[in-house]
């Protein structure tokens, strides 16, 4: 699975044990309302299409709701082997592209969203920024900053305090995290949404109902699924994102 907000690419423990890989160490993993342990390892090659990037760090973890929905999936291409190109993902087409020569650019039409910083960098890998775009939702009091995530099919928000909302599900969904438990999420109130110039209403964004105490706090208020768009284009190096609406 593509996956824009995972930072370092990930493999299930049965296809790293296949590929005989040599585990390094232990790391931290954030996600979504939890904190857990990963080994990690590193590849000779990684090659998506006709492009190959070289010793590449990977993480080995269950991928859990992941296979869970699609068993056919292995791992997650993740953002430090993206990085390297400019990224433009299709769904209408259901095509990915990837372009180290930044031609796509000149044909990219729509408005340039420059990417936020992150608020607290210190926590990200060095080799890899999240995509961050400021975004004003109608229940909350100021602007909030969203990773753009082609790895999650609805808009999620890490605090249930940052809309206030009165309204909830009356029963929770639940996902199965790649930390192994089972979390449970609510279901916000729908929210008009504006994104650089383009605006969206009825926007349902779903919360943890009790995230992990122990999770750092990397200073962005939740994650902002790319399909909701036609089309995403992203450029790694020049920090912005055009986005182009169904």
């Amino acid at each position: 699975m593509l996956d824009t907000a995972a930072q370092v690419t990930t493999v299930d423990p049965t296809l790293a044990s296949e590929l005989h890989l040599k585990v390094l160490g232990v790391t931290g993993v954030t996600g979504a309302g939890f904190s857990t342990r990963a080994s990690y390892a590193q590849l000779e090659s990684v090659q998506a299409g006709a492009y190959a990037l070289k010793n590449q760090l990977l993480f080995i973890h269950n991928l859990g709701q992941i296979q869970v929905t699609d068993p056919r999936v292995r791992g997650i291409l993740g953002e430090n082997f993206l990085e390297h190109f400019d990224l433009f993902i299709d769904y209408a087409h259901g095509i990915v592209c990837l372009d180290e020569m930044k031609q796509m650019q000149e044909k990219i039409k729509g408005e340039r969203i420059a990417l936020a910083a992150p608020p607290h960098s210190e926590q990200n890998l060095p080799f890899t920024q999240p995509l961050i775009v400021p975004v004003r939702v109608s229940g909350a009091g100021r602007l909030l900053l969203l990773q753009l995530d082609s790895g999650i099919d609805a808009p999620l928000l890490f605090d249930l305090g940052k809309l206030q909302p009165t309204v909830f599900a009356s029963s929770p969904l639940h996902s199965r995290g790649t930390d192994g438990v089972v979390h449970a999420y609510t279901v916000l109130p729908p929210q008009e949404i504006h994104v650089g110039l383009h605006s969206f209403q009825q926007i349902s964004f779903v919360a943890p109902v009790a995230p992990g105490k122990n999770v750092p706090d990397a200073g962005m208020d939740g994650v902002l699924p790319t399909a909701l768009f036609r089309s995403i284009f992203i450029s790694y190096t020049d920090h912005f994102a055009v986005l182009d609406p169904w």
